[in-house]
């Protein structure tokens, strides 16, 4: 319990020693946030009670702990990779179990946990048709969720031994939890309190079996360069083949966008119902934004060696882009192709939008990615843990602002005007920064370069 004590006072102390001002205004801003979540969730339970809205109090009460279950797991791979944090070494005389437990408890004092919480406490007291099982239940469906994403992030990030017997038992775990949620789901609300003596048992199997699985995962992987003697390799491939962390993140996000595309497919092969034509916000999984807030507005931290190759060859602004544009040839290329296919065979009435929105996206995101290349860089460090030197939150933000005004022709097809507005608003910001390159060239050789003390 002591070590357990030690490690949330330290991880919290870490998390506001640096940016302090700016942490606490981010965690204000939360806490408002998660008020306002939890009154609109509370308004809607009392329109349901009062019959005002088509679902039922049951069915919002669902919608919340899938809201809970979908975030959790998400913020960890959109819009970019959270790692998994290993706070104890492996070297260190710890107990696996002992160690498991801290890690897992020490990964709950996290702000965004904070304010999670904070919103069912809001919700539990502005509802009265929230009450105690309910909190329980979505407790609990939180505690899964987390479970379930750092057992992801272990299949991500590490070495899995699959034919020892701690994976088999895992996986038995596991298959027995997702068996029990396909006939009696977590997330819907609970009929019985014998039903969530039931669901916590669950919980506790999917934990043991969360960790067997870290018992099973033996090491990082690791970096694997090869160099290719064929000639007609380009650049761009190798650039996509021998940097094992950009290779990674890129696969994962473009597994991410099937997935996406997958339910959206599945949905309408069944249903004959497109799920974006019901959630707005999924529109932003069919265009490359997921490409971009992984690694392209950070090309610079990724290929640090191929902007010191540039600058050392000739320093010509015109070498710069053609350098910049390289990395995203071949991953733009998968990308497109998985979109084209989606479009040819699940979604052709919305074909002129999709296809328009994608490629304005790619002219309003390459230049924000050169421009948070320059302004923002990362430093990426060796090794697949560097998968958490992510990208400039801001201009994640930005991004997705700007990708979000290209789903305005939805509304009305004279909004297509807004295209080439948000273009040459782009264009005219990349162009303002390649002019005060010299200036900033020193300032990235010392972000990317520079040994931090």
């Amino acid at each position: 319990m002591d070590l357990i004590l030690f490690s949330c006072k330290a991880r919290l102390q870490s998390y506001f020693r640096q940016k302090r001002t700016q942490r606490i205004l981010l965690l204000l801003l939360g806490i408002a946030m998660s008020v306002f979540y939890s009154w609109m969730f509370s308004y809607l339970l009392q329109k349901a009670h009062e019959g005002g809205i088509n679902p039922s109090v049951e069915k919002v009460l669902g919608y919340t702990n899938l809201f809970i279950l979908a975030i959790t797991i998400m913020r960890s791979f959109f819009p970019a990779y959270i790692p998994k944090t290993e706070f104890i070494h492996r070297i260190y005389p710890i107990k696996p179990m002992q160690k498991f437990w801290v890690e897992l408890v020490v990964e709950l004092a996290s702000p965004f946990y904070f304010v999670l919480v904070s919103f069912l406490l809001m919700l539990f007291i502005l509802s009265p048709d929230y009450g105690v099982g309910h909190l329980l239940q979505s407790l609990m469906v939180f505690l899964t969720a987390h479970i379930t994403r750092r057992s992801l992030q272990l299949l991500v990030e590490r070495r899995i031994k699959w034919r020892q017997s701690a994976f088999i038992t895992a996986a038995i775990m596991a298959g027995a939890f997702v068996a029990l949620q396909v006939r009696e789901p977590m997330y819907e609300p609970i009929t019985s309190p014998l039903l969530l003596i039931v669901h916590l048992a669950a919980l506790g199997f999917f934990t043991a079996s969360s960790y067997f699985l870290e018992q099973a995962a033996f090491e990082p992987k690791q970096k694997v360069v090869s160099y290719s003697q064929n000639s007609r390799r380009s650049l761009a491939w190798r650039l996509f083949k021998n940097n094992k962390i950009a290779k990674q993140l890129i696969l994962f996000g473009l597994a991410f966008k099937v997935l996406m595309l997958a339910a959206d497919a599945g949905a309408y092969t069944t249903k004959g119902v497109h799920l974006y034509d019901q959630n707005i916000s999924i529109w932003m999984f069919v265009g490359p934004l997921v490409l971009y807030t992984y690694v392209f507005n950070n090309v610079w931290g990724f290929y640090k060696t191929l902007w010191l190759t540039t600058e050392r060859a000739s320093g010509n602004i015109i070498d710069f882009l053609k350098a910049s544009l390289m990395p995203l040839r071949v991953p733009l290329l998968l990308d497109a192709g998985l979109v084209v296919l989606y479009v040819a065979f699940f979604n052709k009435e919305h074909a002129v939008f999709i296809l328009l929105m994608y490629f304005t996206s790619v002219l309003v995101l390459t230049p924000i990615g050169i421009i948070a290349s320059f302004l923002s860089p990362k430093v990426v460090r060796g090794g697949v843990m560097s998968f958490g030197a992510k990208t400039s939150y801001l201009y994640t933000f930005i991004s997705i602002l700007l990708i979000g005004l290209l789903f305005l022709p939805l509304l009305h097809p004279l909004l297509y005007l807004v295209y080439p507005v948000v273009i040459g608003i782009t264009i005219f910001a990349v162009v303002a920064v390649l002019k005060e390159y010299p200036k900033y060239k020193y300032q990235l050789f010392e972000r990317l370069y520079k040994t931090e003390v």
